[in-house]
């Protein structure tokens, strides 16, 4: 039989625990050497002013802001509200598990919602040219980017499981919502609470639950800080006819950062820019590198808010209080409030290290910006449910369309009105 020697496995464990600290005390050593190596003391240095955009959405401050322009600029049909969302999710990828605000990794979710035929796909083209231009320089770069179709919760998990820091760039996000809003799909059910639980799991500390399978093999062990995150683009009707009073009840919905683009065509791109500036580039493949190094050791960075910032986000923590406690027992409208002030933090942090990834301090401006892009989703999605457009499918979508439609009769002008 197998004799048990306390010795043995005391010592073995000692081993590994010395093997491990000297690894990390060598990454941190690299670490400390790029940092002093690192131009500006890591803030981002812009080629020049960026050019106007016209949109609902400004364009974010500073390198996030940088990025989206890029997108925007090689687009053939350029809207603002596609490259936000580009480089948003972009910036979440690479920086979602190394930095952090209190409590909370920065993933994001992020739906584009636009008619067909605008230009959705610049959002993936946009990522695919600077992952292209930032691998020449910095093997890794791909790593931060998954343009891969997840069909079910354990094949997520299986992802997150060997890569602990990426976004998932997902085309017609819509069609995944309506599988799972129909909820007889057993995989589609699963991927609904696996991206639930995600959310939740970048920050340090925390656990992202693994799979037991009756076949050891395909076991996944639990992660430590997976940083997921989430964009994806889908029509209108196809996105909110999916939503579900159950999506809005257990907390899915609140989870995303809905962008909306309520535009027509845009006229075409007559000079499409091909390449990313290199200041961007060279820019990006530092902060990618600086994020591989902390994701190997296990370490982790707070992410600093300005009195500033402060002074514009905590009023936006009441706003967003008031609303749900007006929103009494309606769940749609308490679910557009939840997170919000969550989502808007970390939006603005991802700012904040986009512009200087050693010493992330977010600014007024920033944290502006933030609180902009939240009202402006809220803004569009409080409309939709407002006029019935939510959840058409169900019995309270129907409902509330009648509704909608009976208070519009009754508040027509006299001259609108019918003769009899």
């Amino acid at each position: 039989g197998i004799t048990y020697d306390p010795a043995f496995f005391a010592e073995t464990s000692r081993v590994q625990q010395e093997g491990q600290a000297a690894r990390k005390a060598v990454l941190e050593e690299q670490l400390a050497s790029a940092a002093t190596q690192a131009p500006n003391g890591g803030a981002y240095a812009a080629d020049g002013p960026a050019p106007p955009v016209q949109g609902a959405l400004p364009m974010p401050p500073g390198f996030v802001g940088a990025l989206a322009q890029f997108i925007y600029q090689q687009a053939p049909r350029p809207v603002a509200e596609v490259a936000i969302v580009g480089a948003l999710g972009l910036m979440a990828g690479i920086t979602g598990r190394t930095w952090h605000i209190p409590g909370s990794g920065l993933n994001l979710y992020a739906v584009l919602i636009a008619r067909s035929a605008i230009g959705k796909e610049a959002m993936h083209s946009g990522i695919a040219k600077i992952i292209g231009a930032a691998a020449a320089r910095c093997p890794i770069a791909g790593n931060f980017v998954d343009f891969n179709d997840y069909v079910s919760g354990p094949a997520l998990q299986k992802a997150c499981a060997g890569n602990l820091s990426f976004v998932n760039v997902a085309g017609e996000i819509g069609h995944k919502f309506l599988a799972m809003a129909v909820d007889k799909d057993a995989s589609m059910r699963s991927l609904r609470k696996v991206l639930t639980t995600l959310y939740s799991k970048s920050g340090p500390g925390n656990v992202a639950g693994g799979i037991s399978y009756s076949s050891q093999e395909n076991n996944v062990a639990s992660a430590h800080g997976v940083s997921f995150s989430l964009i994806g683009e889908t029509t209108p009707s196809t996105f909110y006819e999916s939503i579900t009073d159950a999506m809005m009840r257990d907390g899915f919905m609140s989870r995303f950062c809905v962008i909306e683009y309520g535009g027509d065509r845009p006229a075409k791109n007559a000079n499409p820019v091909q390449h990313p500036p290199q200041a961007l580039v060279d820019h990006i493949v530092r902060i990618m590198a600086h994020s591989d190094l902390a994701i190997a050791g296990n370490m982790f960075q707070e992410v600093a808010f300005s009195d500033g910032a402060r002074a514009r986000l905590d009023p936006f923590e009441d706003e967003c209080d008031a609303a749900i406690h007006a929103a009494g027992d309606d769940e749609s409208f308490r679910q557009l409030w939840n997170r919000a002030h969550l989502k808007a933090l970390r939006v603005a942090a991802l700012l904040a290290v986009g512009d200087n990834y050693l010493n992330p301090v977010v600014t007024a401006e920033q944290a502006e910006w933030a609180v902009t892009l939240m009202r402006h989703g809220i803004a569009a999605f409080d409309r939709r449910i407002r006029q019935g457009e939510v959840g058409e499918g169900s019995d309270g979508g129907r409902e509330q369309k009648v509704i909608e439609l009976c208070k519009e009769f009754i508040t027509l002008p006299a001259d609108k009105l019918p003769s009899w």
